[in-house]
């Protein structure tokens, strides 16, 4: 069941790894034009996409962040996985529920941003921060 869990963590953060890298090259899917894409996926008020650079470096630490499951696989118990398995859930965690707080709204007050973070990149979070604890819980009964 672990490694299907790994599977999973890595489709979901390696997709967005995948959409930050496309757009790093340039392109504004799923928007039509870059300004629209801003709007949608930064939310405070730029009309321009973050440089590419800014787009491949978070590309870059997603992609890490969706390889990690595999390296957590038979090491549950060893004190660098598990430090970083717990940084790295509860990063996601604390990114899902900023979502929801007032002190981010404030910060990214921009639509369609606020809307799509709180129906789907907050709960996207959400969901991956628990899918590492659940991973790491298994690989540590397994130990």
């Amino acid at each position: 069941m672990s490694f299907v869990l790994a599977i999973l963590l890595f489709l979901g953060i390696g997709a967005a790894a995948a959409l930050h890298a496309l757009w790093g090259l340039g392109s504004t899917w799923p928007e039509a034009s870059e300004e629209a894409l801003a709007h949608s996926v930064v939310g405070d008020g730029r009309r321009r996409m973050p440089p590419a650079w800014q787009c491949f470096t978070v590309a870059s630490l997603l992609a890490i962040l969706a390889l990690w499951p595999f390296v957590m696989l038979g090491r549950g118990e060893d004190p660098v996985v598990l430090a970083g398995s717990f940084a790295i859930a509860g990063l996601f965690v604390v990114r899902g529920f900023a979502g929801y707080s007032p002190r981010w709204r404030g910060w990214f007050p921009g639509e369609p941003f606020a809307t799509r973070d709180r129906r789907y990149y907050s709960p996207f979070c959400l969901l991956m921060g628990v899918g590492y604890l659940a991973l790491l819980a298994g690989e540590m009964e397994r130990q």
